[in-house]
């Protein structure tokens, strides 16, 4: 049986069940009273690892067959921690054919007994399965709760190969809410653990995770070799549900590179395979996929038929995550087909299923959960050092007085001698105590500096992370203007400067903004004026560029006005419309900040702004619309003054707004990602040691 867990860890299912029927068959057929017992606590582990097995192959009737062969043996003979371990993997069946309901019933069984008896490794276990269920079901507070208690678990017991599943399960969470630096570090953290443990289970999902992160980014190329490597060891090792998701993520690329044909191939092997073990969660994605791609094609009644399949399955499953995409795919094909009412029902519907999953809420509570984790964490820390100083100082008082008592005992010997020693020894002990006081001060006085500037710099971080909650998130960003990047370079934790996007039907609009100051004071600014943005075009219904920065002024005034101080903040913004019927149709008005064009040609042109800011200004008059129409390949870059403004070079002058005009003009043909991170090489070397001037935003866009 031992031998056959090994087999199993290192993913060698046939030989792992070769060794486990031959241990069963092992098993004598009569046993005395005696050895009854130990005979069924021997079966009920081998029928266990034969389910754990059969699990990881996806033959999910199989595992549920021996899980409860080994679960009434356990029953039978009153061993609590097999019975827990049977319930839990129940737990995971149910699990992985979305049967929410059970699978939490089964696993707060398992937890109850785990608690009962001490089992950490088990409890781990438990609370990281419990996690994914309320992850499933769009409840990413819970899910994260549940995630960083198993997390901790797993550390303090030492389980390397939980640890990546916690760690994995943490970026997963991230990767949703669109904060994709923090999934990919948490992936590449499992990852590495997986790789050093030799868990291939474990590699195909990181890999296959970390290629998702990719994708959301724009970067197929990357996106495809991560899925290809891990369906490779998905293949290899016999995992069917893995698979799927491969399938249907590889399908998801070639859709956004326009490859219909190939996406479709790759949708219907991921659906079928969903079908083959049970994995409705997997069959609505890829019904949602496969729907998605016919109204692209304008095969709108399989469209239709395909996406209210998904509808169905997503509504039994309670996932509101993808719920919102499959009623925003519904209210297009609605839209499309002249069925307005329809369209619109099916559009509020998913804006209600948006809002439960991007709610404020949960993205404080997020945030909350990792401070809290990372707190209880250092606490710990610190135990450890102050018990380790306080065993020091023990020992070296011991020493101390082993010492006096030595000189002492010589004193005696030879009183002349101890005289002069004793003289000696009390001013020595004078000094030390008066040096070591002086130095207790200092300690403590710095000790007290360094708590305080802590305390300010975690302050400004959560702070930074409220701060990103108001910027578009990355996902929706690429997928709405693939062809795109923003090149976002805070001066500090906090910036003045933000980046911002909101949607209507028919248009989608764009802006980089600079509000007074950088730091925590123009970080303040940038919150009211992004949410004045989005006032103006969400529920003051505005869609000319300058009546929303003409009413978004007004909101502005009107919030900072409150105040009895003489406020005279407030931003300079470049703010485009997109036609989404027509993306070559463009409009365009600025407060202070310029719109640079690129035409295919490498011609640039420069659209004036209006002088004057969002904000309290003598001279305040209405702001300017400009309507233009672009042609293919053109390049729109929307920047604040940051980049031009700063300082270094040989010469430690400003970049200038000349230098980052030719600059653009260079880069225009490259891709936009290579633009990205030649324009972020290019301004780190002529910054070099030199501090960074002001805040950085830099956004273009191809047509």
């Amino acid at each position: 049986r031992q031998i056959g867990w090994c087999f199993y860890v290192k993913s060698d299912y046939q030989k792992a069940m070769e060794k486990y029927e031959y241990a069963l068959k092992l098993l004598p057929d009569k046993v005395s009273d005696k050895e009854l017992a130990q005979k069924q606590r021997v079966q009920a582990a081998i029928f266990g690892n034969i389910g754990v097995t059969y699990y990881a192959k996806s033959d999910y009737a199989k595992a549920l067959d021996y899980y409860f062969k080994a679960l009434k043996a356990n029953e039978e003979i009153g061993n609590k921690k097999g019975i827990a371990t049977n319930l839990g993997n129940i737990g995971n069946v149910y699990y992985s054919q979305s049967n929410y309901a059970k699978a939490l019933d089964y696993y707060f069984k398992a937890l109850k007994i785990n608690e009962e008896t001490g089992n950490k490794d088990g409890q781990a276990a438990n609370l990281g399965n419990i996690g994914n269920i309320y992850f499933d079901q769009g409840n990413y507070a819970k899910a994260l709760d549940y995630y960083f208690k198993a997390l901790k678990a797993n550390e303090e017991i030492g389980n390397k190969q939980n640890q990546a599943v916690n760690f994995g399960n943490i970026g997963l969470v991230y990767y949703n809410q669109g904060n994709y630096t923090k999934a990919l570090d948490y992936y590449f953290k499992a990852l590495k653990i997986n790789e050093e443990i030799g868990n291939k289970y474990g590699q195909a999902i990181n890999l296959g995770n970390i290629g998702l992160v990719y994708y959301s980014q724009g970067d197929y190329t990357k996106a495809l070799d991560y899925y290809f490597k891990s369906l490779k060891i998905s293949e290899e090792i016999g995992n069917k549900q893995e698979q799927a998701i491969n399938l249907g993520n590889i399908g998801n690329v070639y859709y956004s590179q326009s490859n219909y044909a190939k996406a479709l191939d790759y949708y219907f092997k991921a659906l079928k395979i969903n079908e083959e073990i049970g994995d409705r969660y997997g069959q609505a994605t890829n019904l949602g996929n496969i729907g998605e791609l016919y109204i692209r094609q304008k095969k709108y009644k399989e469209a239709e038929q395909y996406i209210k399949q998904a509808i169905k399955i997503g509504e039994e499953l309670h996932s509101i995550y993808y719920l919102k995409n499959y009623y925003y795919s519904l209210s297009k094909l609605y839209a499309q087909t002249d069925r307005h009412k329809e369209a619109l029902e099916a559009y509020k519907t998913a804006i209600i299923h948006r809002d439960s999953v991007m709610s404020e809420e949960n993205q404080k509570a997020a945030v909350q959960k990792e401070m809290q984790f990372e707190f209880e964490k250092k606490q710990a820390q610190q135990r450890a050092e102050q018990d380790k100083k306080d065993t020091i100082v023990k020992e070296e008082k011991r020493r101390q007085q082993i010492i006096t008592y030595a000189i002492s005992g010589f004193a005696i010997l030879i009183l002349v001698l101890a005289v002069v020693v004793f003289r000696n020894l009390t001013i020595s002990k004078q000094k030390n105590r008066v040096i070591s006081e002086q130095k207790q001060v200092v300690e403590q006085q710095k000790l007290l500096i360094e708590e305080k500037h802590k305390d300010i710099v975690d302050s400004i971080t959560y702070a930074k992370r409220i701060q990103q909650a108001i910027l578009p998130n990355d996902k929706q960003w690429y997928k709405t203007l693939p062809n795109s990047f923003v090149l976002y370079q805070p001066k500090d934790i906090v910036a003045g400067d933000f980046y911002w996007m909101e949607e209507t039907e028919q248009y989608i609009y764009i802006a980089a903004a600079d509000c007074t100051g950088h730091g925590v004071p123009g970080a303040m600014v940038s919150v009211v004026c992004s949410n004045a943005l989005t006032k103006a075009v969400l529920e003051e219904k505005q869609t000319e560029t300058n009546t929303i920065l003409d009413t978004t002024r007004a909101i502005v005034l009107e919030r900072l006005g409150k105040s009895e101080e003489n406020i005279q903040d407030g931003m300079d913004v470049c703010l485009v419309r997109i036609n989404k019927n027509n993306r070559k149709e463009i409009q365009y008005s600025g407060a202070n900040r310029p719109l640079f064009i690129i035409t295919a040609q490498s011609e640039l042109q420069e659209i004036k702004p209006d002088k004057q800011p969002i904000g309290k200004y003598d001279y305040e008059k209405p702001f300017t619309a400009h309507n233009l129409t672009l042609n293919q390949n053109d390049v729109l870059y929307l920047i604040t003054d940051g980049y031009a403004d700063q300082f270094g070079g040989e010469h430690n002058k400003k970049f200038s707004a000349k230098s980052l005009r030719a600059l653009l003009l260079s880069l225009t043909t490259q891709s936009m990602e290579t633009q990205k991170d030649n324009l972020l090489q290019t301004f780190l070397t002529y910054r070099n040691t030199t501090t960074q001037t002001d805040d950085v935003t830099v956004i273009g866009v191809r047509v």
